[in-house]
């Protein structure tokens, strides 16, 4: 029987995930709305600029009284509402391509995948016990 070499297969597995993982990630457009945008809370719509209000509290609080624990709390919790909303506000778009390039694409991630798992959870496959 032929003798499998677990490094080669590493490799392999490696390279066709790489490609794959590169190949779908330059075919999706990133792009945001952050301008004129309204958040909805129940009923209630906020304007996206809104979301910088409890900075700017969190601020002046911690400006008028420095030693306070709580404009501290309000101001990395005005970074986190930003940074939150920013991240919410981020669109991901698929470029048109054909469907066997997104087979291929797919195919190279999930074969690289499946080779990179046996490697790494099976070991080389060649168990001493099979040996005669």
């Amino acid at each position: 029987m032929k003798e499998k070499n677990p490094l080669l297969v590493f490799c392999v597995g490696a390279a066709l995930l790489a490609a794959g993982l590169y190949w779908l990630f330059n075919s999706v457009e990133v792009s945001s709305n952050w301008w004129g945008g309204y958040y909805s809370i129940g009923s209630a719509h906020l304007p996206t600029g809104m979301v910088i209000v409890p900075l700017l509290v969190g601020v002046f609080w911690a400006i008028v009284k420095p030693e306070s624990f709580l404009a501290k709390i309000c101001i990395v919790v005005g970074m986190v509402v930003i940074i939150a909303s920013i991240i919410a506000s981020v669109k991901f778009t698929m470029r048109q391509i054909s469907l066997y390039s997104y087979a291929i694409m797919l195919v190279m991630i999930v074969a690289g995948a499946g080779l990179l798992a046996r490697v790494l959870l099976f070991g080389d496959g060649n168990n001493k016990e099979n040996k005669k």
